[in-house]
């Protein structure tokens, strides 16, 4: 009997030390199942803040280039408005050289520039005006200038020279003409 009661003893402790092994691997099997969904879930929710980043940062790059677009199509659009404009003046002033009001304005001009040059200055002018001009009393060089109107002067010696073609006025007056018909003058 003592065998038997010793072979009970040694199969008691067996089992128990079985359950004890198997409650500790399932508490471990357990904790290992929690730290994995915590970590599964870190991982989602880093994924999920990294991929809004990027969402957000492709979003504001895409909007800045949208508007960046925008303006330079603004732009080209007001520009190519100006220079329709700056040309249309141009003709303008082509068609004021045609008009009874145009030799009033030459005899300002060449009034303007004997007060600058002195009264011996030579006028380079198109060959339209340079019937004008001697009738003004001005000395007239080269009547061959290409310019829509106007005309340039030199001192007697060549050392001055003013210029006052309607293209050189326009050129010296394009901003404020710009701003001016942009509305900002």
């Amino acid at each position: 009997m003592a065998a038997e009661t010793l072979l009970r003893e040694v199969d008691e402790k067996r089992r128990k030390t079985i359950e004890q092994l198997e409650s500790e691997y399932k508490a471990k099997r357990e904790e290992v199942a929690k730290r994995a969904a915590e970590q599964r879930a870190y991982i989602l929710e880093s994924a999920k803040a990294q991929a809004a980043a990027l969402a957000q940062r492709e979003r504001i790059r895409i909007t800045g280039a949208a508007k960046l677009q925008s303006k330079k199509m603004a732009f080209d659009a007001t520009e190519k408005m100006l220079e329709n404009n700056v040309a249309l003046l141009k003709q303008a002033l082509a068609d004021f050289t045609t008009s009874k009001d145009y030799p009033d304005v030459l005899s300002k001009m060449l009034g303007y520039a004997s007060k600058k040059l002195g009264p011996d200055m030579v006028a380079e002018c198109r060959p339209a005006d340079a019937p004008l001009l001697k009738k003004l009393g001005a000395k007239v060089g080269s009547s061959g200038l290409k310019t829509i109107g106007g005309f340039r002067a030199e001192n007697k010696d060549g050392t001055l020279e003013l210029d006052l073609t309607f293209e050189e006025i326009l050129r010296n007056r394009e901003e404020s003409a710009r701003a001016y018909i942009l509305g900002k003058d």
